[in-house]
């Protein structure tokens, strides 16, 4: 059995309780970049890491090496998570995936996760539908099959636009819109890494967004919300007030974790990694961890306890 679990968009706790199960279960986990890996620490230690995301020093795998990696994970375990960051049949290219274990005859099962739209929406405090302003709201993706840019389709007043990963189509999308009749003023925020202690936004208009994004260096993963909607964030944006919100903390330990002392920092806001150190850590996450810090720096250290402490000064 494989099963496509949605991860939810980063906060740990956006995980379903079905998907938290499946993780409890699995003998397999083949997880990609935009997956929080602090989700492995639901799994049992005989449970296989399999990574087929992008790192400096290895280059994206190509969707049909991914779909012979399914086919032959399943002919060496019983039970296999393919963890797909925020929800797998939002731009997570599920359909693909499936046709292959389906033509091999590998049966299959899928369970939705919070889209990256509506977790960070609610996060910064944006109503999506907020009556009187948002008559519908629309998902897009910035790019196409083949990384082709989206041919943007005609878009209407009184709706609210979220653009998935689309820095590099901002531009022309904006153009695109102005050409529609919407005008200079109209709200836009960008948000990265959006639900993560490490989350950048900026706020404007179509006037001033891209030198804010350039100021701020925002980069892919990243939501765009384009509408009236936008206007909430002023008032009513939550996760950027909590008390350790923008701290980067390393916890550095002899062990693995419990999710409680995970939920302990991330709870507050925090962004966070469980570094294991010493001869009784779980050697599965060495790996895990190298490519994790080789991507994000943490400004503070904090020893969860001695043993951990002697090892990471030696």
């Amino acid at each position: 059995m494989i099963s496509f679990v949605g991860a939810g968009p980063g906060d740990i706790e956006l995980l379903t309780v079905k998907g938290q199960r499946l993780l409890q279960e699995a003998d397999a986990v083949i997880y990609d970049r935009l997956v929080n890996p602090l989700l492995l620490f639901h799994c049992q230690k005989t449970c296989q890491f399999i990574y087929v995301g992008k790192t400096p020093y290895q280059e994206t795998m190509k969707q049909e090496a991914i779909n012979q990696l399914l086919i032959d994970t399943h002919q060496k375990h019983f039970r296999i998570v393919r963890l797909k960051g925020g929800d797998p049949v939002i731009f997570g290219r599920l359909t693909e995936e499936l046709e292959t274990v389906s033509a091999a005859e590998i049966p299959f099962e899928v369970v939705p996760g919070i889209t990256s739209a509506s977790a960070t929406a609610a996060y910064n405090g944006i109503s999506l539908t907020e009556r009187g302003k948002a008559r519908s709201v629309i998902f897009m993706t910035g790019h196409l099959k083949d990384n082709d840019q989206q041919t943007f389709p005609v878009l209407g007043q009184k709706q609210t636009i979220c653009l998935y990963m689309g820095m590099e189509a901002l531009p022309k999308f904006i153009t695109h819109l102005q050409e529609q009749g919407f005008t200079r003023n109209t709200d836009i925020a960008v948000i990265s890494w959006g639900t993560y202690g490490r989350q950048q936004k900026v706020v404007g208009d179509f006037t001033d967004i891209e030198a804010k994004i350039k100021r701020a260096g925002i980069k892919n993963p990243a939501m765009t919300f384009i509408g009236e909607a936008v206007q909430a964030e002023a008032s009513f944006s939550w996760f950027d007030q909590l008390p350790k919100f923008g701290e980067y903390i390393l916890l550095v330990a002899s062990k693995a974790p419990t999710m409680e002392e995970l939920r302990t920092f991330t709870s507050q806001g925090a962004d966070i990694w469980w570094h294991q150190v010493g001869e009784h850590r779980d050697t599965r996450f060495d790996e895990v961890s190298e490519r994790f810090l080789s991507e994000h720096s943490f400004y503070q250290v904090l020893f969860m306890d001695e043993q951990a402490k002697k090892a990471y000064e030696d």
